[in-house]
């Protein structure tokens, strides 16, 4: 618990002057640049629940403990509208953001994996868990580059993870 406590204090600056910690990627490149709080080129997984203890804190409006639907969705909401804004065409903006909306309230239900209405810090902390180790595919305890081109050699050799990509 000290250990935890120690990675939060340190990684709170980095992710308070930072967007909110996304949900865990599926690609790994994209996982690192997202989760990489203190920019070192690896997330540990001591890092990534640092991350997204702190997001899931921010999203938590009413501060109960738990993200409700709207909180969780909407908080992803805010993130894609800023992506989306670099996206010049209107149509396909529309179409984006459509999908992705779609997407992030399948994820909620995913996450909600009690079925309570409510996602809690443990079922949040679990899908990021669960990312981490997928994509940690040396088993080192961290994510990096080097596992990003395992996976590739992984996939060209037809055992690859169907659910996480390079």
């Amino acid at each position: 618990m000290k250990t935890s406590l120690s990675i939060l204090a340190l990684a709170l600056p980095l992710v308070m002057a930072s967007p909110l910690a996304h949900a865990a990627s599926h690609s790994i490149t994209t996982f690192i640049e997202e989760q990489d709080l203190n920019g070192d080129g690896k997330v540990s997984l001591a890092e990534l629940k640092a991350g997204r203890q702190i997001g899931f804190m921010k999203a938590d409006l009413d501060e109960n403990g738990t993200l409700i639907e709207v909180e969780y969705v909407g908080e992803y909401e805010g993130r894609l509208m800023l992506k989306l804004s670099k996206i010049a065409d209107p149509e396909k903006r529309k179409e984006e953001q459509q999908r992705q909306m779609r997407q992030a309230k399948v994820r909620f239900n995913v996450l909600d994996s009690d079925k309570s209405g409510a996602i809690d810090m443990t079922e949040y902390m679990a899908s990021g868990v669960k990312m981490f180790e997928r994509q940690d595919r040396d088993k080192d305890g961290f994510v990096t580059d080097k596992d990003r081109i395992l996976l590739e050699a992984d996939t060209k050799q037809g055992k690859g993870d169907d659910f996480i990509a390079p």
